[in-house]
């Protein structure tokens, strides 16, 4: 029964890290993070589990092994539960924020779960384990075969293989849409993050050449094939900060090298690290992929290095709570929303709201506080120094000085920590995701265990005391209830995302809907299903008076307000706004909502008017926001107020057209015309094709009886968009007040052919053709 318990035990460590960096499955809304994580904490899980019920039900003792690094990890892992208690989005800090996924509590919980699973049922070969228990060879193993599993599919994407063999079998067999993208790779969403886990992998595989003895051709033989493979297709990639991890992490083992004389009869070998250095100099320097391949692959956004730390530096500093715990792990998207730089609207991802830093040293700084990212600085430095002590005390050994090999130490030591060192370089430079922050509690884990010595066994035995039996086992039946009941909500919220993928895919509500009735807890579903709401609600409005069903009408206000804020459906439902009060995206919804609904909700336009100013304070640097208040206000016929948010939307972005031309629309509000004019002429030579300045200044126009010039402004406006519905009325309006009557037909025509039932139109053409 003990075999049998072990033999469940190693297959799950073993699938674990055989699966993961290749896993991903096509049933979920986002293929990639949202199953590793799945995968990690139902292996993780189930495996502890087993161990534990072993220990309790077998061996009739609690067996544990002690290592360096248990006080150092347990602190940090604390630290961060205490961060997300006190965050200021608990939904994202226990999940992960929607969409990333790899970010939250239960999956970081669950890493930390992996390093004492591996620290005490992984062995080495000097420990002679049992042959049902692992060793640090057959993790390795398989981890690199893992690799060269990602590498191969990752090919095949770059190179339109799935494509080819799509068109191939035809409609018989639809493969995953995800798979015929070119920057389809099982790794990571994104050639990026495969690119800087390439660079992990080559540093590992550079470790593992120059450190194992060269009694295995056929070992040797697949290392140097998978680093040839890895390093071409890094080249293709030609990521900039994957670069900068094999630059730095290679330099520093260098020095090391020279320094402790590591090689001293066969110095040569480090000839094989300083040509990678060459080449990540080279990949720092210039566009290796366009120089050599020009495949023209698609890139990831990430977000700037100096914002990132500058978000982080003005979240630990902004109130005592967030000095100490952070905004909350999992929350980086309310630190970017609140404290993102003016300077960050002049570039071309303004509109983006980033969920992630652009390194993950930066993001624990804000998310987790000063104490958590000591915390984690210092189970990294107490590592680095004992893995310097142990090298240390091998190169000091008698008997290597006579060996040729000098360190080609069996254990895997010196090439653990030239990854490790690695996967730090990485953390500066990208942020964390799964297979990141999976490979990083790896290798700490085997290189614990390759130490060997420091490891103590603590024993606490069931024989002497029969009552631990009782309580230990009253407690693992607790645990497995508590594990079930997890399953069973996680395989609710793995269904309701599917449900969710296709009503993205199909619009279908049904779906959406069934999808917040499966996970009433995900604020994002919500949010678009109010969305949606407000869609089937403004094509209600487009039909003529008379066909309108009303209580259609009334009852798609209701469901989108409450899916948004609260409300009443059949129950009490808690909205996005209620689920998530800190989501800037949440408010801005229900601000919008309440901006299109104002003639059918009474009191709408006073709601709308808090939902965006509670938007402006979770997100004061954002232009858009302070524009659409400005517009409520001029609903109200407070000018002023209108103006002075024009005015601040300007003083973030100057060159926000939408607030420009808000500013221009005032004066024609105050009957001042002429002004009006003015303004929207100055903006139409800055922004000559920018369709609502166009639309703008044609109606302006008509207003001041300049037809021609109204219909010659108007003309471009459909040309550019065939389908500007008020475009083409206006020039209806311009081409009747000139008398040409036919033109008028046709374009009111067009009109009621974008809005069909258009009372209003139809009598317009009914008059023009009488």
């Amino acid at each position: 029964m003990e075999k049998f318990f072990n033999k469940i035990i190693k297959i799950g460590i073993y699938l674990l890290v055989f699966l993961l960096a290749g896993f991903w499955l096509p049933f979920s809304f986002e293929a990639f993070e949202f199953n590793k994580q799945y995968l990690l904490f139902f292996l993780v899980s189930i495996t502890f589990f087993i161990w534990l019920a072993k220990m309790v039900l077998i061996d009739k003792e609690i067996r544990f092994k002690r290592t360096p690094l248990d006080i150092p990890v347990l602190a940090f892992l604390f630290v961060v539960v205490l961060s997300a208690i006190f965050s200021v989005d608990k939904n994202s800090s226990v999940f992960g924020f929607y969409g990333r996924f790899s970010d939250g509590l239960i999956g970081l919980l669950s890493l930390g779960l992996m390093y004492f699973l591996i620290t005490n049922n992984v062995g080495v070969k000097e420990e002679k384990v049992s042959n049902s228990k692992l060793q640090v060879s057959s993790l390795i193993k398989a981890f690199l075969g893992s690799v060269f599993f990602v590498v191969s599919m990752s090919y095949l994407s770059i190179f339109g293989v799935w494509i080819k063999i799509q068109g191939l079998i035809g409609a018989k067999f639809q493969l995953p849409q995800v798979m015929l993208q070119r920057s389809f790779n099982p790794a990571s969403g994104s050639l990026e993050g495969l690119g800087v886990f390439l660079a992990v992998i080559i540093v590992f595989l550079i470790g593992l050449i120059l450190t194992q003895n060269h009694n295995s051709k056929l070992k040797n033989f697949s290392y140097w094939a998978l680093l040839l493979v890895s390093l071409f297709l890094l080249l293709i990639i030609d990521f900039t900060a994957a670069w900068i991890v094999i630059l730095v992490s290679l330099t520093l083992f260098v020095i090391f090298a020279l320094w402790k004389r590591i090689f001293r009869e066969r110095v040569n070998k480090l000839l094989l690290p300083i040509f990678l250095i060459i080449i990540a100099i080279a990949g720092v320097s210039l566009n290796t992929s366009t120089i050599a391949f020009n495949v023209g692959l698609p890139q990831e956004q990430v977000l700037e290095q100096r914002e990132s730390w500058q978000i982080g530096f003005r979240t630990v500093t902004d109130n005592f709570k967030s000095g100490f715990l952070g905004s909350g792990i999992g929350t980086f998207h309310y630190d970017f929303s609140k404290f993102k730089s003016v300077e960050f609207n002049q570039t071309q991802f303004w509109q983006i709201r980033f969920d992630r830093a652009g390194n993950y040293i930066s993001e624990l700084l804000a998310t987790i506080g000063f104490l958590g990212i000591l915390s984690y600085l210092f189970l990294i430095g107490f590592f680095l120094l004992l893995s310097y002590l142990f090298i240390n005390s091998k190169l000091k050994k008698p008997q290597l000085k006579t060996q040729n090999e000098n360190i080609t130490t069996t254990n895997y030591q010196l090439s653990l920590i030239m990854v490790f060192l690695a996967l730090l370089v990485a953390q500066f430079v990208y942020y964390q995701n799964t297979i990141l922050a999976f490979t990083f509690w790896l290798i700490l884990a085997i290189s614990v265990v390759s130490w060997q010595k420091p490891i103590l066994e603590k024993t606490v035995s069931f024989k002497d005391f029969p009552e631990l039996s009782l309580v230990f086992s009253t407690l693992l039946i607790v645990l497995g209830l508590v594990i079930s009941g997890l399953y069973f909500f996680t395989g609710k919220f793995y269904l309701a995302d599917i449900n969710y993928k296709n009503a993205v895919e199909t619009a279908s509500v049904q779906s959406l809907e069934k999808a917040v009735n499966l996970n009433p807890g995900q604020p994002h579903y919500k949010m678009i299903l109010a969305r949606t709401y407000l869609n089937k609600i403004l094509a209600e409005t487009q039909k003529p008076v008379d066909i309108r069903d009303q209580a259609v009408l009334s009852d798609n206000v209701n469901r989108a307000i409450t899916y948004a804020k609260s409300g009443q459906i059949d129950g009490n439902i808690k909205g996005a706004t209620e689920l998530a009060p800190n989501r800037v995206a949440a408010w801005e919804t229900l601000g919008i909502i309440y901006r299109d609904i104002m003639g059918l909700a009474t009191g709408a336009l006073e709601w709308g008017i808090k939902a965006f100013e509670t938007g402006i304070a979770l997100e004061p640097t954002n232009p858009v926001l302070h524009t659409e208040l400005g517009k409520l206000y001029l609903e109200l016929d407070q000018n002023e107020i209108a103006k002075e948010k024009f005015t601040k939307a300007k003083e973030l972005k100057p060159d926000y057209v939408n607030a420009l031309i808000q500013e221009a629309l005032i004066y024609e509000r105050e009957n001042n015309l002429e002004t009006a004019v003015r303004r929207m002429e100055s903006l139409a030579i800055s922004y000559p094709f920018h369709t609502e300045v166009l639309f703008q200044m044609g109606r302006l126009y008509f207003n001041n009886n300049q037809i021609d010039e109204a219909i010659s402004r108007l003309e471009i406006v459909v040309n550019l968009i065939p389908n500007h519905s008020n475009a083409h009325y206006s020039l209806g309006v311009a081409y009747k007040e000139k008398g040409e009557k036919q033109k008028a037909i046709v374009e009111f025509e067009k009109v009621l052919e974008l809005n069909p039932g258009n009372e209003e139109v139809q009598a317009k053409l009914k008059e023009l053709r009488e």
